[in-house]
C-alpha cells in the first residue's frame, strides 16, 4: 500500500511548505500531494486557500489584517508573509514555497507529487502555462481532477502521466474512465466516512464501491488519521491512502532512542557523556539525546550557557570517535523559558540543536517557587497543593502558548514529588480540562508529548501516566517520544520495554526521534 501525506507532512509543519514536504520525503511517503495556486505575475505557488490570510502572517507575526488574494499579487510581494509562524515559533520566516522548489525535491528523491484540482479554476492562458511548466515533469508529477472534461483535456497533453480522479464516482463514470485510461495510470479516490471527510458531496467508501473501482484504476482512500480508519481502508482494498501524518510509513522497525539524559554538564548530574553513550549501547540503544539543564530562572546565579556549549562540542567529538551504527544527538532542556523571554532566545539563538525539550521544574505559586524537590509537600496543606498542581498546568500551558521547543518533557512532574516522595494522593480528574487544553495545543503546533520513564519506581507509573497517553491518543494526538531522563549512566533507556509495551496496548503505532529539529518515526 502507497502512503500519500496531505500536503505534506502538515500536522507537523505548516501546510504546502518545504518543511512539510522534505518531512514527507524523509519519513518515507510516496507521494506528496499539494494545492498550486499562481500569483499575478505567473508564479506556480503552493498555497490552498485563495486568500494568504489563514495560513499567512505579517512578518513580525500580526495576523494579516485584510484579505490578500494570491493571485492579486506578485511573487516577490507575496514573500512578505511568513506562512511558518502562524504554526508554530519554530518554522518563523517559512516562505511561500514554488512549485518548481518541490518539483526538484521529489525529482532527486524518488517521490511522486500530486497536484490537487484547484488548477482546473486557472484561466485558460494561466492553465496553459501551468502545462507547459509541467512537461519536463511528466514522469513525476500527477494532475488531480474532479471534472471529467477537464481530465481528457489534461490527458492530451500528457498522455503518459499518471492520472487522479476525485469526482463523482458510479458505475457510468468508471465505465467511461476505463475506456480512456489503462488501469495502471490511473487512481480513483474516494473518502473514508469519517470526522475529517463530513463535508464532502460524494460517496463515501464502501465494499461495493471499492470493489467497482479496482475494477477499472488504483484505489485512493482518504483522509486517514488514526490506526482504526487505516484497517478499514486496508479492508476495502486501498492501493493508496491519504494522510495529513498521523499514519506513518513503517520505518526504523525495532530501534531504540532515548530522547532525554543529562551529563556533568546539568547541575544535578556527574555523569560523563561517554559513560552515558557506552550505557546507551549496552541497553541497544540506537539514538540518544544529550538535552541538559538549561533553567531561565538560575541565569543570575551562575553560568547557564557555558555548560550547554560543552555538552554539545562532547557529543561531535563522541560521534566521531565511534560513528557506525549509533548517534547521539544535541540538545537542551530549557526550564520555564518564558520566565525570561530574553534569557530563552539566547540559549535558543546559541547552538543549532537536534532537538529541544521545554520542561516546568518551577511554578510561580505563592512563596513556594523553589524546584519541586525542594519544597516539603508533606507540611502543606491539601488545598495548597491542589492550588500548586493547578498553577503547574497554567505554567505548561503558557509555556507551550508562548515558547519554541520539540517535546514536552515528563508532564505531571509535581507527582514525582508529592506522590512519590510524600505519598499524598491527588484526585487528578479535576485537571482534566486544563491536560486536554495542553494535549490540543500540542497535537496543533505539532509538539511531541514526552513519556518519562523515570518515575515508575517511586510512582508505579510513566509521567503522564497511562490515562493522560489514552486521553491524548483520543484526542487525535501520535507524536510520541521515550525520555528516561537518566542522570546516571545505569538508568539509561530504563524501563523502555515496559514503556513501548503500554503504548502499544492504547494503540500508538510509533515512537519518535529528533534530529537538527526534524521528526523521525519508528514503527514499533
Amino acid at each position: 500500500m502507497i502512503f500519500q501525506a496531505h500536503r505534506g507532512v502538515s500536522t507537523e509543519n505548516p501546510e504546502n511548505t518545504m518543511a512539510a514536504f522534505e518531512s514527507a520525503v524523509r519519513q518515507g511517503y510516496e507521494i506528496i500531494e499539494l494545492d498550486v495556486s499562481v500569483t499575478r505575475d505567473k508564479k506556480f505557488v503552493l498555497l490552498h486557500d485563495d486568500t494568504l490570510n489563514r495560513t499567512g502572517r505579517c512578518e513580525n507575526g500580526d495576523p494579516i489584517p485584510e484579505p490578500v488574494k494570491i493571485f492579486d499579487i506578485t511573487y516577490q510581494e507575496a514573500l512578505n508573509y511568513d506562512v511558518g509562524i502562524g504554526f508554530s515559533p519554530k518554522f518563523k520566516g517559512t516562505k511561500i514555497p514554488l512549485l518548481e522548489d518541490v518539483l526538484k525535491l521529489v525529482s532527486q528523491n524518488g517521490v511522486k507529487l500530486k497536484i490537487d484540482n484547484k488548477h482546473q479554476r486557472f484561466t485558460k492562458e494561466q492553465k496553459e502555462a501551468f502545462f507547459e511548466f509541467l512537461k519536463p515533469y511528466e514522469d513525476v508529477a500527477c494532475l488531480t481532477c474532479s471534472d471529467m472534461e477537464e481530465l481528457k483535456n489534461a490527458y492530451k497533453v500528457f498522455p503518459n502521466m499518471h492520472f487522479h480522479y476525485d469526482g463523482p464516482v458510479s458505475v457510468e463514470t468508471l465505465e467511461e474512465l476505463g475506456a480512456i485510461f489503462p488501469k495502471e495510470q490511473l487512481t480513483v479516490w474516494l473518502p473514508l466516512k469519517c470526522k475529517i471527510t463530513s463535508w464532502v458531496k460524494v460517496a463515501f467508501a464502501d465494499e461495493e464501491l471499492s470493489r467497482l473501482v479496482k475494477q477499472y484504476a488504483r484505489l485512493g482512500i482518504w483522509l486517514l488519521s488514526n490506526g482504526a480508519e487505516l484497517n478499514e481502508a486496508i479492508r476495502l482494498g486501498a492501493d493508496v491512502i491519504e494522510t495529513s501524518g498521523q499514519i506513518k510509513p513503517p520505518m526504523n522497525p525495532g530501534l531504540i532512542a532515548d530522547m532525554h539524559t543529562h551529563s556533568e554538564n546539568s547541575h544535578d548530574s556527574v555523569c560523563k557523556i561517554e559513560d552515558m553513550y557506552l550505557s546507551e549501547i549496552d541497553k541497544g540503544t540506537n539514538v540518544f539525546a544529550v538535552t541538559d539543564h538549561f533553567d531561565t530562572a538560575s541565569y543570575d546565579k551562575y553560568d547557564v550557557f557555558t555548560p550547554i556549549k560543552i555538552a554539545e562540542k562532547t557529543v561531535q567529538e563522541l560521534n566521531k570517535k565511534y560513528g557506525g551504527n549509533h548517534l547521539i544527538v544535541s540538545g537542551i532542556e530549557i526550564s520555564e523559558g518564558f520566565w525570561h523571554p530574553e534569557i530563552y532566545k539566547k540559549a535558543m539563538d546559541m547552538l543549532d540543536y537536534d532537538v529541544v525539550i521545554g520542561s516546568v521544574h518551577l511554578v510561580k505559586y505563592k512563596d513556594l517557587t523553589s524546584a519541586y524537590s525542594g519544597i516539603d509537600f508533606g507540611k502543606l496543606k491539601k488545598d495548597t497543593i491542589v492550588e500548586y498542581i493547578d498553577a503547574y498546568f497554567d505554567d505548561v500551558l503558557t509555556m507551550t502558548e508562548t515558547t519554541d521547543f520539540d517535546i514536552l518533557s515528563h508532564l505531571t512532574c509535581p507527582l514525582r514529588y508529592i506522590k512519590g516522595k510524600y505519598n499524598i494522593d491527588i484526585d487528578m480528574s479535576r485537571y482534566e480540562e486544563k491536560i486536554e487544553q495542553i494535549l490540543k495545543l500540542i497535537i496543533q503546533k505539532g509538539i511531541a508529548l514526552e513519556v518519562n520513564a523515570s518515575s515508575f519506581d517511586t510512582l508505579g507509573t510513566f509521567m503522564p501516566s497511562a490515562d493522560i497517553l489514552k486521553k491524548y491518543y483520543d484526542l487525535g494526538g501520535y507524536l510520541l517520544t521515550i525520555g528516561s531522563d537518566a542522570h546516571i549512566a545505569k538508568d539509561a533507556s530504563k524501563r523502555f520495554n515496559e514503556v513501548i509495551k503500554e503504548l502499544k496496548e492504547i494503540g500508538f503505532e510509533n515512537i519518535f526521534y529528533y534530529v537538527k529539529r526534524k521528526q523521525m518515526q519508528i514503527t514499533i
